[in-house]
């Protein structure tokens, strides 16, 4: 039997879309603020939106240590922070709200 997906309703899309597409542009900036060391850091960095929350998240397995140490120096470039500092300069929420008002806008 074939699985059942349900029907989203505009706004939900709107918003499900804006948050994909702002979070993404966090990420890629995340990225570049990123320890480059090896690249798996980088590599590991996802987006997943499920109904109407996002979640960005490195899998790589230093990944937290790579963002919570302030004392490790990093040759080729990038720090500390970087997932938190990409945040604190993209705004999902406004990028989502404005998706949703021109939904209703119609």
């Amino acid at each position: 039997m074939a699985e059942l997906k349900p029907i989203l309703s505009m706004v939900e899309k709107a918003a499900q879309d804006a948050m994909r597409k702002s979070a993404r542009k966090v990420l890629k900036r995340s990225n570049e603020l990123a320890p480059r060391d090896d690249g798996d850091l980088i590599k590991s960095g996802r987006v997943r939106v499920d109904d109407l929350s996002v979640t960005l998240q490195y899998t790589a397995p230093h990944a937290a240590l790579q963002h919570e140490r302030l004392d490790w120096a990093h040759a080729d470039g990038g720090g500390a922070k970087f997932l938190e500092l990409a945040s604190d300069e993209i705004d999902i929420a406004a990028d989502v709200a404005d998706a949703v008002r021109r939904a209703l806008d119609g």
